[in-house]
């Protein structure tokens, strides 16, 4: 009876890392704050996502569009199991709005996420 059990486990706990394993995400750590007080001082954003089905050693492209429409772009590698983490400094000399992040690979857009710096108070 016990062994049933242990069966029906590891299967729901297979299937759950399939399923992520299928789908791309990004996503930040943090999804609003306010701009920094001076240019002394940054914050720092965390990015991470997955991409399904990903290559080991191809390029992947995060981009990075700003509320003026400014784009920036993020140039670099997955893990091989297609995992994601890389840092952006916003500064004092961010643009305050909603800023989209959009996570490229082979040249399409696979998934997007935002964060939106506000004015200081």
């Amino acid at each position: 009876m016990l062994v049933g059990i242990l069966v029906i486990g590891i299967t729901q706990f297979s299937f759950a890392e399939e399923v992520y394993q299928e789908t791309s995400s990004i996503m930040v750590d943090v999804e609003e704050f306010e701009q920094p007080t001076s240019k002394y001082y940054y914050q720092e954003i965390r990015i991470v996502g997955h991409i399904a089905d990903y290559s080991r050693g191809s390029n992947v492209t995060i981009l990075i569009i700003d509320p003026n429409g400014s784009e920036e772009e993020i140039n670099t590698f997955a893990s091989k199991k297609g995992d994601i983490y890389t840092l952006l400094h916003i500064t004092f000399d961010s643009k305050v709005g909603e800023h989209k992040v959009i996570l490229k690979y082979i040249d399409e857009e696979i998934a997007t996420t935002s964060f939106e710096i506000l004015e200081n108070q």
